[in-house]
C-alpha cells in the first residue's frame, strides 16, 4: 500500500506542488540572476526565504545552473565561513570528476583536508588556513575557480548577517571585493536580522551599500494561502470547512512555518471531513508538545522580561510599547525598565521588531508560544 504524504511540509523543499505562492519573489530573484545582479533580501525567521530559494534552485536546475546553499548562522569567524564555502563547492564538484579534480589541484597550495562527517559518513573538505591575511587571497580564489566554469552559479547565503559577528574587522571589505569582478557567479544573500541586514547594505559608508537589489519577503496573502490548504486537502480526498480554514490563519497569522506546522498536524489526524473543533484539537497537541520549551525559557528570561514578553503577546502586536497605557496594564513598572528588557528579547531574538512598514510594532517571534502565553 502506497503511503500517503503530507502535503503541509515542515523540512525540506520537495517540489512545487508542495509550495504555496511566492511567484512574485521567485520571478523577481530569476530575473536578478538572468541579468547578473545580486540581490539581498530580508526576511522574518521562519517565514520561508529557505524554501524559496530552494524553489529557485529548483526553477535553475532546468537551466543547468549550478546551485550553492549556506547557512552561516553557525559560524563565529572567517575560517568557518571560508571552510564552509570551500566544503559546499567541494561537493558541487566530487573528486571523481574531472573538475573536482581541477577544484583540488587549483587549491592545493592552501591544503586541503578531507575527512568523513561521523554523523552523515559523507566526505568534508577545510582548509589549512591559519594566517588572517590568507583569507583575502584565498576566498577570491574559489570564487574564482567557480567563475571560470562554462556554467552559471548562483550562491545563496542564509543568515548573512552573522558576518558582523565575526571578530575579524573587515569581513564586509574582503568579500565585496572578491565579489566585485565576478561574471559567471550571482550571489542571493539573506538574512532574518533587520537591522542587521540594514546596516550592511542600505549604509552609505559601507562595502556593499548600492551593490545588491532589495527584496523584503513578507507573508503569502491569506487568500492565497486558503486556497493553497483547500486544494491540497481536497486532492487527498478530503475536505475543511471555511471556518477552519480561516481560524488556522487567524492563530497562525498566515506565518509560513506556524501554518504548515498547523495543517500538518491537523492532516496527519487523518479526519476526513475537518471542522473547526479539529484544529483546536491539533493546537493543543502542539502546544503540549512544546510545553516543556515555553517552561525553559521562562528560566532564561528575568521575571520583568517573561512580564513583558507576556504583554506583547496578550496584544498579539504593539506599536507603542512605552505608552503608559500599556505599561500600566500589563503593570511593567517603569519605561526604562520596560527598554532594558524590550532590548534583551530583540537580542535573544524572542520578540520580533517589525519595521518594513509605515507603523512598525513589536510581536512574539514564535506564534506558538504567543498562543501558549495567551491562554495561560
Amino acid at each position: 500500500m502506497k503511503t500517503e504524504i503530507n502535503p503541509f511540509l515542515i523540512q525540506q523543499y520537495q517540489s512545487p506542488a508542495y509550495f504555496c505562492d511566492r511567484i512574485s519573489e521567485t520571478n523577481t530573484l530569476l530575473e536578478n540572476i538572468q541579468n547578473n545582479s545580486n540581490t539581498a533580501f530580508f526576511a522574518q525567521r521562519r517565514i520561508g526565504k529557505t524554501a524559496l530559494i530552494q524553489h529557485v534552485f529548483h526553477q535553475l536546475a532546468k537551466k543547468k545552473t549550478m546551485t550553492i546553499y549556506i547557512d552561516i548562522y553557525a559560524t563565529q569567524n572567517l575560517k568557518a565561513f571560508t571552510n564552509q564555502l570551500a566544503n559546499s563547492i567541494y561537493n558541487l564538484y566530487p573528486v571523481n570528476k574531472s573538475l573536482g579534480k581541477r577544484f583540488l589541484e587549483a587549491i592545493k597550495l592552501l591544503r586541503p583536508i578531507i575527512s568523513l562527517d561521523e554523523i552523515t559518513g559523507n566526505a568534508e573538505l577545510s582548509l589549512d588556513i591559519t594566517q588572517p591575511k590568507q583569507f583575502e587571497k584565498t576566498i577570491p580564489q574559489l570564487l574564482q575557480f567557480l567563475d571560470q566554469q562554462p556554467t552559471r552559479t548562483v550562491i545563496a547565503i542564509d543568515e548573512f548577517q552573522q558576518i558582523l559577528e565575526y571578530p575579524e574587522q573587515n569581513v564586509e571589505a574582503i568579500l565585496r571585493t572578491a565579489i566585485a569582478p565576478l561574471k559567471q557567479t550571482s550571489f542571493i544573500f539573506c538574512g532574518s536580522n533587520q537591522a542587521m541586514m540594514q546596516t550592511i547594505f542600505n549604509a552609505a559608508k559601507r562595502p556593499f551599500y548600492a551593490s545588491t537589489k532589495n527584496i523584503n519577503l513578507h507573508k503569502i496573502d491569506s487568500g492565497l494561502y486558503t486556497q493553497f490548504i483547500r486544494k491540497k486537502i481536497k486532492e487527498h480526498q478530503r475536505t475543511i470547512s471555511d471556518v477552519a480554514v480561516e481560524q488556522i490563519l487567524i492563530l497562525t497569522q498566515s506565518h509560513t512555518y506556524y501554518t504548515q506546522c498547523l495543517c500538518n498536524t491537523i492532516f496527519a489526524s487523518n479526519i476526513k471531513n475537518i471542522e473547526l473543533e479539529h484544529v483546536y484539537q491539533a493546537l493543543n497537541k502542539i502546544l503540549s508538545q512544546n510545553e516543556g520549551s515555553y517552561y525553559q525559557y521562562r528560566q532564561l528570561l528575568t521575571s520583568a522580561q517573561w512580564q513583558l514578553l507576556r504583554a506583547i503577546a496578550l496584544e498579539g502586536t504593539v506599536d507603542k510599547p512605552y505608552a503608559q497605557q500599556f505599561i500600566y496594564r500589563h503593570q511593567l513598572g517603569t519605561p526604562a525598565n520596560v527598554k532594558r528588557s524590550l532590548e534583551a528579547l530583540i537580542q535573544k531574538e524572542m520578540v520580533y521588531q517589525n519595521t518594513n512598514l509605515k507603523s512598525p510594532y513589536l510581536e512574539v517571534y514564535d506564534k506558538f508560544l504567543m498562543l501558549w502565553m495567551q491562554h495561560k
